[in-house]
């Protein structure tokens, strides 16, 4: 578990290490392809829009050739639309007053229905007004007609249209005195741009987003999504902030909170490429790329999922293989620890399992089986030892009894002689005091026969005496031959 531990420390200690310098690095890498995306999709803006301009002087050169012909006009509008698949409708719109017989003229083709695809196939068909109101009266023709330069135009406000949004560029058309006499006018659809742009994102969760002067979306982030026009109607202090830099002017990047998702926004002006005879190249216009961070970091989240999976399931592999081999090495030590506890119980002749290890376990068991045999065979010897002492234990316990028995038979025979003895005594002590009174009565006779009773008696002490000392030399004669 310690090993384990401490490899976890230093796996832990490795990859936090590893991985900071990696998300450092891939930040620093997203940065740089944010920045590289971010001019390429104004590049691919730019391309489109210039498309639409190099159009707008191709038809303006044809155009200036039929100016007293009218009728073609719808011509050039129909063939500018098929052959710009970028292009939504056209106008061509002349003075009041330009051509003699008509009042009014403004040559208007559009596609029927609004497509965020290029080369849509919905029909082309011809209208004679566009929004409310007169189209002299309108910002998308008098403006480049005062200013005398073509132009992109934004979704006009005081043009009232149930079309969708779109962009115009406009050109004024001068007549053969150079004078500024009408307007020519592409219109491309916001949708259809913002498709455009949004099919070449970088990444899944990632937007583009063109803003005007006024913040207004020339480019949407969603794509399709083209309501509300404005971006300062969006919720959010750190997306407002953003569009404040956008329309500002500003270039930078910054971190921004759009709904539940965290965005690092990489943003900078607009500026068309400079060609020939391009005019207004600061069009005010500013464009940003949205990082959602989940793919920025999505490389190392799954990177850092995997190498905390692949680390977790190494020290797991580690601690069970650890377990197994440590179980399997010390598997001798628990048998060697059990064979011990049978020794301690006085099993001294049970077999250990055969080892043929040389490592210090495989000696110490050959150790505990020198031990083992050496306490068997000593064990052997204190039993048979044991065996001989009990042995000369009951023959020394049968020769206690016996001596035991002949002490009591020694004390009840002399006992016994003692009582045959004391008879006679007796007598002889009674004849003793006869004999002094006899003396005193000169009684010679009765003190012969005093005598000779003390005599016998005495003569029979004697004998009892003679007998005991016979017993006691015949029993220390027995004595001596026993132990000589």
């Amino acid at each position: 578990m310690l090993a384990v531990l401490s490899m976890a420390a230093l796996m832990m200690l490795s990859l936090m290490l590893m991985l900071f310098s990696s998300k450092k690095a891939m930040r620093e890498d997203a940065i740089k392809r944010a920045e590289n995306t971010l001019q390429g999709t104004a590049e691919n803006i730019d391309n489109i829009l210039l498309s639409v301009e190099e159009s707008s002087g191709n038809i303006f050169f044809n155009l200036i050739c039929n100016l007293n012909q009218p009728e073609k006009m719808y011509t050039y509008c129909e063939k500018m639309i098929e052959t710009n698949p970028y292009v939504s409708g056209c106008a061509i719109a002349m003075r009041p007053g330009f051509y003699k017989n008509r009042k009014n003229f403004m040559a208007y083709m559009h596609r029927l229905e609004s497509s965020d695809k290029p080369n849509s196939d919905s029909p082309i068909v011809r209208d004679e007004n566009f929004g409310e109101g007169p189209y002299y009266q309108q910002t998308w023709f008098y403006k480049p007609l005062e200013e005398r330069t073509a132009q992109w135009l934004m979704p006009l406000e005081d043009t009232d249209t149930s079309e969708e949004p779109m962009i115009s560029y406009c050109m004024p058309v001068l007549d053969s005195h150079m004078i500024p006499s009408g307007v020519i006018r592409l219109d491309v659809s916001l949708s259809l741009l913002s498709s455009i742009v949004a099919n070449a994102k970088p990444s899944p969760h990632s937007y583009c987003a063109v803003l005007d002067k006024n913040g207004s979306f020339i480019v949407h982030p969603n794509g399709n999504n083209l309501i509300p026009h404005t971006a300062d109607k969006l919720e959010g202090e750190s997306v407002k902030e953003v569009v404040e830099s956008m329309t500002h002017g500003e270039e930078g990047h910054r971190r921004m909170t759009f709904g539940d998702h965290d965005f690092y926004v990489f943003y900078k002006p607009f500026t068309y490429a400079q060609v020939p005879y391009r005019t207004n190249l600061h069009s005010g216009w500013s464009i940003g790329i949205a990082y959602s961070a989940d793919d920025v970091y999505a490389e190392y989240n799954r990177t850092f999922k995997m190498a905390l999976i692949i680390g977790i399931v190494g020290l797991l592999l580690m601690f069970l293989f650890a377990t197994l081999i440590i179980r399997h090495q010390l598997k001798p030590l628990t048998v060697l620890s059990e064979q011990a506890k049978r020794i301690a119980l006085g099993h001294y002749n049970e077999p250990l399992p055969r080892n043929k290890r040389w490592d210090e376990i495989g000696r110490l068991q050959h150790g505990v089986e020198r031990m083992q045999k050496s306490l068997s065979k000593h064990i052997g010897a204190l039993e048979q030892q044991t065996n001989t002492l009990h042995e000369r234990n009951m023959v020394l316990h049968a020769a206690y009894n016996q001596a035991r028995k002949a002490d009591l038979m020694k004390i009840a025979f002399l006992h016994n002689m003692t009582n045959q003895m004391i008879p006679p005594a007796q007598d002889i002590a009674r004849d003793v005091q006869e004999m002094e009174c006899m003396n005193l009565m000169n009684d010679k006779k009765k003190t012969a026969e005093l005598v000779e009773d003390i005599q016998e008696n005495g003569e029979s002490i004697a004998k009892t005496l003679n007998h005991i000392l016979n017993l006691s030399e015949e029993d220390m004669r027995k004595e001596v031959e026993k132990n000589g």
